[in-house]
This record gives C-alpha cells, sequence and structure tokens, in this order.
C-alpha cells in the first residue's frame, strides 16, 4: 500500500483577509501555487489562541488538556 504526499504547511501571524491566496491584498505566489494543488481551509477554529499548545494538538491529534501542552514552549514564568 503506498502512502499519499502529504504537505502541511503552517504559518504564524497571517490573517486571511490580507492573503492574496484568499483574495487579499498582499501578494503571496508561492502560497497560491501549494494552494492550488491542494486544499485550503475558510471555517477552521483551532484549540487554543497560542501557538505550541496549536501545534501540539496537530502533531497528536488530542487537544492540549490532553496532551499536557497547555502553553508556549520556553516560557520562563510557566513550569516546564
Amino acid at each position: 500500500m503506498t502512502r499519499p504526499n502529504v504537505l502541511l504547511v503552517v504559518c504564524d501571524q497571517l490573517a486571511r483577509h490580507v492573503l492574496g491566496t484568499y483574495g487579499g491584498p498582499v501578494p503571496t505566489p508561492n502560497l497560491d501555487r501549494i494552494a492550488a494543488g491542494g486544499t485550503t481551509f475558510t471555517d477552521a477554529t483551532c484549540p487554543t489562541p497560542v501557538c505550541s499548545p496549536s501545534r501540539g494538538a496537530m502533531a497528536t491529534g488530542r487537544y492540549p488538556h490532553a496532551n499536557g501542552i497547555r502553553s508556549n514552549v520556553g516560557r520562563s514564568d510557566v513550569p516546564a
């Protein structure tokens, strides 16, 4: 059994309403090319508004409260 090639592009600090891929004013030719050959999401949500828990949820398939990643990694004010 062969597995399909899958590419997941995860970017921070992007707003859909400004990206050219979604009709916004900022040119994004590389994202446009990737999106044209794949899938784009227009109504997605994330489990938390910070980076590390969201990425951990994608990597594990579990919510942040279940996978133990509840804050951004490397914060000095949160115990490891």
